[in-house]
């Protein structure tokens, strides 16, 4: 997917209209409207400004990731693996691996008081 579809996918999911968010990030309408119809594209300091806007990463826009957001530095491959895994699943999906993990847990904490 190319940037032009992204930035679409990301104004109707943010629900603004190309004049309203030309207005927001200071640009000209034709020139977002270049970017929206793939005969144009941002210099990176725009690029960023994008990114910022819809709280996006920049590689995400540039179709270099499926993910909006990176995975924080901070977690471990694993973490980051289920956290991959956990934005690529719809949203009922994503109810469903939550209770699963919830259901674990209380198995866990059950375990934890009966040896304990």
């Amino acid at each position: 997917m190319d940037f032009s579809i992204r930035l679409e996918n990301l104004i109707e999911e943010k629900n603004v209209t190309q004049k309203q968010l030309s207005l927001e990030l200071h640009l000209a309408p034709t020139t977002l409207n270049g970017y929206v119809n793939n005969y144009r594209e941002p210099d990176f300091s725009t690029l960023v400004q994008i990114a910022r806007y819809f709280d996006v990463s920049t590689d995400y826009l540039l179709g270099l990731c499926q993910e909006k957001k990176p995975v924080p530095s901070s977690l471990n491959p694993t973490e980051g693996a289920l956290i991959h895994l956990y934005r690529s699943l719809n949203p009922d999906r994503q109810e469903l691996l939550i209770e699963q993990a919830k259901f674990y847990q209380s198995l866990s904490t059950k375990a934890a008081k009966k040896n304990g």
